[in-house]
């Protein structure tokens, strides 16, 4: 029965796998959130994401969708996505590398390579989908799905932002998946050690990695 259990839960992985697969090729918008989004703007409010914070050290990634707003020139602003390269295409600028970088550090190079084209341009950048650092949890959780890396996060973050374990969640049973669906590692966690302290167990996650709660 625990081997079918195991069975049962890989198989999901690998469909976790194939959905942050094709988030990255357009539907991410469907595993994160609405309303995702960090800002460039300092003292701004920040919109909740799916984790519940925003961070201005969150590092664009191939694959994110960003939106850039030059401040009264429509023409200029636009919502782009940053190529396998790491390089958005923008009107006047050309190709301009942004995977690295954070929102704000984007728009201030943007903002200085448009001083040639406009006067004390005033830029922005936000990023709309977050679709570059997933992390995946499936199985007894109150919200299983995928959710955005944005600042590092533990297992029993994640578990907390997935809705903490259901009634029946086999808390000695808990690993992690790391790497492809064909080659992963498989991780133990020790739910009653972490929660008690233990810092081994409770281990910072990794773009890609799916914890598994039988």
């Amino acid at each position: 029965m625990e081997i079918m259990r195991c069975n049962h839960f890989v198989r999901q992985f690998i469909v976790l796998v194939g959905l942050g697969i094709g988030a990255s090729n357009g539907g991410a918008q469907a595993l994160i959130s609405a309303g995702t989004k960090t800002t460039s703007t300092e003292g701004a409010g920040h919109p909740a994401t799916s984790v519940g914070t925003t961070s201005s050290r969150y590092t664009l990634g191939a694959a994110d969708v960003i939106r850039v707003n030059v401040w009264k020139n429509a023409d200029l602003s636009q919502t782009v996505t940053i190529g396998p390269d790491g390089f958005v295409s923008l009107p006047l600028l050309g190709d301009v590398h942004a995977a690295g970088l954070t929102a704000d550090q984007l728009a201030k190079d943007l903002a200085t390579r448009l001083t040639s084209y406009v006067v004390n341009a005033q830029v922005t950048v936000s990023v709309t989908e977050i679709r570059s650092r997933l992390v995946f949890i499936t199985g007894q959780v109150g919200k299983p799905g995928a959710y955005p890396l944005i600042t590092p996060i533990t297992v029993l973050q994640l578990i907390a932002q997935a809705g903490g374990l259901n009634t029946f969640a086999n808390r000695k049973g808990i690993f992690i998946l790391r790497g492809t669906a064909a080659n992963a590692q498989r991780l133990k966690f020790n739910y009653t050690s972490a929660i008690h302290g233990d810092i081994k167990q409770n281990i910072n996650l990794q773009p890609g990695d799916t914890v598994i709660i039988p």
